[in-house]
């Protein structure tokens, strides 16, 4: 059944899930980003970037490979948003377990890149269209430079509200925390991604499986959008 509109959120627990699906992005793209050669798994407008100058710089071979991550990133967005109004967020949770265990297990074997090629970006995709509205807020926790953005616009809104500077509306709650967490997880995130590089450390894949775990048992009860 999918989810379907409920009362809003609390602000907690909102804080608590981009907490999380934060670490999971910023951890997921700092090994995408050692393991693939500088492509990331979540951030498309660095992908897209790269793409132009591989092309500009007639670098087929990292053209095509980047290509291929934006490809399979908007088509698993576009098939995790129709799982996500069929089936709630839930289901989008499940399949990112799968597959992490899925990259995990390949890195036994000859074909660990190829499956991170097409399995990361897909991952990232999921979770970016499984679960982005927060307490009435939508973010993306994907996405660091929208947050950073709608934090410094709510910022400024309640500045100019406190100063009296003109007609300001208000900011909604939850407004700056949820996208400052969003970005201080993601940052978190991808410090224990390249920690788990540094290290050496055994199964870095299977780090956010316990995070995941509380996620599904956080949201599903509650079925709701946001």
């Amino acid at each position: 059944m999918p989810d379907t509109p409920a009362i809003t959120t609390p602000i907690p627990t909102s804080a608590r899930r981009i907490l999380v699906l934060g670490i999971l992005a910023g951890h997921i793209d700092a090994l995408s980003f050692a393991h693939l050669g500088g492509l990331f798994a979540s951030a498309m407008t660095g992908n897209t970037t790269h793409l132009s100058a591989s092309l500009a710089h007639g670098n087929w071979h990292h053209a095509a490979l980047l290509a291929c991550v934006l490809a399979i990133f908007f088509g698993t967005a576009f098939c995790a948003s129709l799982a996500r109004l069929r089936w709630g967020a839930a289901r989008g949770i499940e399949l990112m377990v799968f597959m992490l265990l899925v990259v995990q297990v390949t890195q036994f074997s000859s074909f660990a890149r190829s499956a991170e090629l097409i399995l990361l970006p897909a991952l990232m995709a999921v979770q970016g269209e499984s679960i982005a509205r927060f307490s009435g807020n939508a973010i993306q926790t994907v996405v660091i430079t929208s947050n950073m953005l709608k934090c410094a616009s709510a910022l400024a809104a309640a500045f100019a509200l406190r100063c009296k500077a003109g007609k300001t509306e208000p900011p909604p709650p939850g407004a700056i925390v949820l996208p400052a967490l969003a970005w201080g997880g993601f940052a978190c995130g991808a410090v224990l991604g390249a920690l788990a590089l540094l290290w050496g450390a055994p199964l870095p894949f299977l780090w956010p499986l316990p995070w995941l775990a509380i996620l599904y048992i956080d949201i599903t009860p509650a079925r709701t959008r946001d």
